[in-house]
């Protein structure tokens, strides 16, 4: 039984790895800013809602300090970002990686030399505002 398992599983991985490649999807290219693209309550956490994001940025661009009354979840894409925390580190993304921000913490970033393509998902308490700046 293991035997026939192990072919098995060699014959698939073999032809996976002899497979066509798949050509690149076409991807929805945007201007630079934050587009919203889903928004909708959360039944599990009564209070709260989800707000999601496409953060689109060219070069070298600034997101201003600010904090939100709950959770942001922030996953780089493409390009890079250093996430500027109060109290913390900074913290540089590369495509791939990711980080979340705890509620009430003021923070802002700066996206790298080629921009930066990432996706974030704010959990936002009902009758809140999705952020709140804080002047430098």
């Amino acid at each position: 039984m293991r035997r026939a398992v192990a072919l098995a599983a060699a014959l698939f991985l073999s032809a996976c790895a002899t497979a066509p490649r798949a050509e690149a999807l076409a991807v929805l290219q945007r201007e630079p800013g934050v587009h919203l693209v889903l928004e909708g309550g959360i039944e599990a956490a009564p209070g709260y809602h989800l707000v999601m994001g496409e953060v689109v940025m060219g070069p070298d661009g600034v997101i201003p300090r600010h904090f939100h009354s709950g959770e942001e979840f922030l996953y780089v894409m493409g390009g890079s970002a250093t996430v500027i925390r109060e109290g913390e580190p900074d913290l540089v993304l590369q495509a791939g990686q990711s980080v979340r921000i705890a509620p009430g913490v003021v923070h802002g970033g700066k996206a790298g030399p080629e921009g930066i393509r990432g996706v974030s998902s704010w959990v936002v308490k009902d009758g809140e505002p999705l952020r709140t700046v804080v002047p430098d």
